[in-house]
C-alpha cells in the first residue's frame, strides 16, 4: 500500500485556516455580548454600555446596588438585549400602625394612596413625614380630591399632583402644633389625612380616703344612746400625674409625685346600760325630789314627756320649741330648718339624738337628771 503523507507546508496552511475560523467565531460572540441599554432608577434614566449578558451585569456596570426589597424589572437573572430599558424602584421603609401594633413595611409605592393599597388593611395608619430632612411621600401622584379630618370636621380639598401632607393641611386651613400627629389612613371611602390632637402635661389629682367608723359598746351609757368619743376625718392622696391625651382620650398616665394623708378613725360609744322602769311609788318620790329612771327603749319618749309633755308642736313663747325644747339656733346648728315645733316628731327625735351624740345629756340637764341619765 502506497501511503502519502501531507507535506509540512500543507499542514501549516490547514492550521492557519482553522485558527482563522475559531478567531472569527470568538470575535462574533464578543461583539454580540456588547450592549447599549437604558437604566432608569427612581425616574432618572442613564445610558449604560458594555459587555453585559444579564440584568445584574447592567447594574454592576452602572455601579447601582439594590436590596431584596427593591423592584428590578426585568429580574436580575434575566438576559438583556440591545436597546432595552431596565427599571429600578428603590423601596423605602415605613412604620405602619395596624390595630395599635407598629410594623415596619418596605414599599416602592410612589404615593400614600398606593402605599395604603399595598398594605391592604382598612384603618392602617402611616405617619405623614413632616421632617425637613427628607422629601415627603406625596399623597397622590395625580390630581384629585382628598379628605382632611381634624377636630371632628372633614375638609375635602382638591389636591394637586404630588401634594404633600403639609400642602393638604394648608389647603384645608388646619393648623397643627409640633405635638400633634398627622397620619394617613383609609376607610371604605379611600385614603385620607387625619390630624390627631396631642396634649401633654402634669395634672393634680386628689383621691379621698374615707374614714373608718368604729362603734364600741359602753356600759356606762344608757342603752339606745350614742356618743362620739373620737372625731374622725377623711384622708386623701394628692398626686401629680403626667398625662398624654390624643383627641381627648387618655393614652399615657404616669404618677410623678404623691402625698398621702391617712384618715382618722371615728369612734362612737354605744350605750348598753339597762335601766328599770320607775314604779308609781318611785314616780311619787320623784315628785318629791328623788330621781326616776326609764328603760333604754323609752328614754327619748320619757325625755320628750319631761320636756314638753310629749307634744311635738309645743310653742309656749319662751324661745324653746317642740318635743325636746330646742332653741331655734341649736335647731339650725343641727341641720334643721324652720322651727322645731313645725317638724315631724321623727325628725325632732333624730336631731335630738344627733345633739346628744355630740354634746351629751347635759343639753337637757333637769330632765336628764330626773331620768337618771346624768
Amino acid at each position: 500500500m502506497n501511503i502519502q503523507h501531507p507535506s509540512r507546508k500543507a499542514v501549516i496552511a490547514s492550521a492557519a485556516v482553522a485558527a482563522m475560523t475559531v478567531t472569527g467565531i470568538a470575535g462574533t460572540a464578543v461583539a454580540s455580548s456588547f450592549r447599549d441599554v437604558t437604566l432608569e432608577v427612581d425616574g432618572v434614566s442613564i445610558p449604560v454600555s458594555g459587555f453585559m449578558g444579564k440584568v445584574s451585569d447592567v447594574l454592576a456596570t452602572a455601579g447601582v446596588e439594590v436590596s431584596s426589597h427593591d423592584l428590578v424589572a426585568p429580574s436580575l437573572h434575566e438576559r438583556v438585549s440591545n436597546g432595552q430599558t431596565i427599571l429600578v424602584r428603590r423601596a423605602q421603609q415605613y412604620m405602619v400602625d395596624i390595630d395599635g401594633v407598629s410594623t415596619p413595611t418596605w414599599s416602592t409605592a410612589t404615593d400614600i394612596d398606593d402605599l395604603l393599597g399595598q398594605v391592604g388593611t382598612k384603618g392602617a395608619i402611616i405617619a405623614a413625614d413632616r421632617s425637613t430632612s427628607r422629601a415627603e411621600l406625596p399623597a397622590l401622584t395625580a390630581s384629585g380630591p382628598i379628605r382632611v379630618v381634624a377636630d371632628g370636621q372633614t375638609h375635602t380639598v382638591d389636591a394637586r399632583q404630588g401634594a404633600s401632607a403639609s400642602d393638604l393641611l394648608s389647603q384645608a386651613g388646619v393648623e397643627v402644633s409640633f405635638l400633634d400627629r398627622v397620619v394617613f389612613t383609609s376607610d371604605e371611602q379611600g385614603s385620607f389625612l387625619r390630624v390627631i390632637r396631642v396634649q401633654r402635661g402634669v395634672e393634680e389629682r386628689e383621691e379621698t380616703l374615707t374614714k373608718e367608723v368604729e362603734e364600741q359598746e359602753d356600759s356606762t351609757l344608757a342603752k339606745g344612746t350614742r356618743k362620739v368619743a373620737q372625731e374622725g376625718s377623711d384622708g386623701s392622696i394628692k398626686r401629680s400625674v403626667y398625662v398624654e391625651r390624643r383627641d381627648g382620650q387618655e393614652i399615657v398616665s404616669q404618677v410623678v409625685s404623691e402625698n398621702r394623708t391617712e384618715p382618722v378613725k371615728q369612734i362612737v360609744k354605744i350605750g348598753t346600760k339597762e335601766t328599770t322602769t320607775a314604779s308609781s311609788s318611785s314616780a311619787a318620790s320623784s315628785s318629791s325630789g328623788s330621781s326616776a329612771t326609764v328603760t333604754g327603749n323609752d328614754v327619748w319618749a320619757a325625755l320628750a314627756r319631761c320636756e314638753s309633755g310629749g307634744n311635738p308642736a309645743t310653742n309656749t313663747g319662751n324661745g324653746y320649741y317642740g318635743l325636746y325644747q330646742f332653741s331655734a339656733s341649736t335647731w339650725r346648728a343641727m341641720g334643721g330648718t324652720g322651727l322645731p315645733s313645725e317638724a315631724s316628731a321623727a325628725e325632732q327625735t333624730q336631731r335630738a339624738q344627733a345633739l346628744q351624740a355630740r354634746s351629751g345629756w347635759g343639753q337637757w340637764p333637769a330632765c336628764a337628771r330626773s331620768l337618771g341619765l346624768l
